[in-house]
């Protein structure tokens, strides 16, 4: 007779940095029709929050069955190993990733958007640092893209858009929509389903996420300045090493 015993799991919760949704708040001054964050580059403060992955356990589950069929003699075939993922195609070198966290990246990417190309449409280095530049360049393109920054402080990070990036009223986007940063292990913040605020696109600003009054990733309309706060459509870690940052290199693929 055989007896199952029901798996017992353990789960351990950790709180989040005390009072780091308000965080930032004083970086941000009235503008027009909304709060923009104020940047100087030779005074950027920031905090470092460190956080502990929690552990998962899988238990495998023995089942037995009694039957009137005779064991074969034959060793059973192996299983097969697991296959490596695809790696993405790009139609040029990235200057911002390598080979390494581009992997790393692609395996968090949406299974609608597996095996297809990534396709450069802009960059700072060849277009120049101007966000109406990338609206312009976006014009055309429907497909998800992915936003990949180095600052001046080398740290690299980024968002993944599930639509390409345009001028818009109001937040757009859906809950594919990510933010991520390599510091220096990847760490990928998806929504939280707290709001829908993913993507909004201002003339003077491009902001991916909100909550409490400021942005999970801001940039300003000449892409050189940026921000960085925690927000409830990710529950994000700032994603820079300063909530404040300077772009070295900005890149907009679209994988379609």
């Amino acid at each position: 007779m055989l007896t199952a015993h029901a798996p017992l799991n353990a789960v351990l919760l950790t709180d989040p940095p005390r009072g780091h949704l308000a965080w930032g708040s004083q970086h941000f001054l009235s503008q027009a029709q909304g709060l923009y964050p104020v940047l100087s580059c030779n005074r950027m403060k920031g905090r470092q929050w460190r956080y502990t992955q929690l552990p998962t356990e899988m238990e495998d589950i023995l089942s037995g069955e009694e039957g009137e069929e005779k064991e074969e003699e034959e060793d059973e075939e192996p299983a097969p190993a697991p296959q490596d993922p695809v790696e993405p195609q790009l139609t040029e070198a990235s200057q911002v990733l390598g080979a390494p966290e581009i992997k790393q990246l692609s395996l968090h990417l949406p299974p609608r958007v597996t095996g297809h190309p990534w396709n450069l449409v802009f960059c700072t280095s060849r277009d120049g640092f101007s966000l109406r530049t990338l609206y312009r360049q976006m014009e055309g393109h429907s497909g998800p893209v992915l936003l990949l920054l180095r600052d001046q402080d080398g740290q690299m990070f980024g968002a993944f858009s599930s639509s390409a990036l345009r001028l818009s009223k109001g937040f757009y986007g859906t809950g594919e929509t990510f933010l991520f940063s390599f510091a220096p292990q990847l760490k990928v913040f998806k929504w939280t389903g707290h709001n829908s605020f993913f993507v909004k696109g201002d003339l003077d600003s491009l902001m991916m996420g909100s909550g409490s009054g400021q942005f999970g990733l801001w940039l300003d309309g000449d892409l050189y300045r940026g921000g960085s706060y925690p927000c409830a459509t990710f529950n994000n870690e700032v994603l820079a090493r300063q909530e404040q940052f300077c772009i070295k290199e900005l890149e907009a693929w679209v994988l379609s």
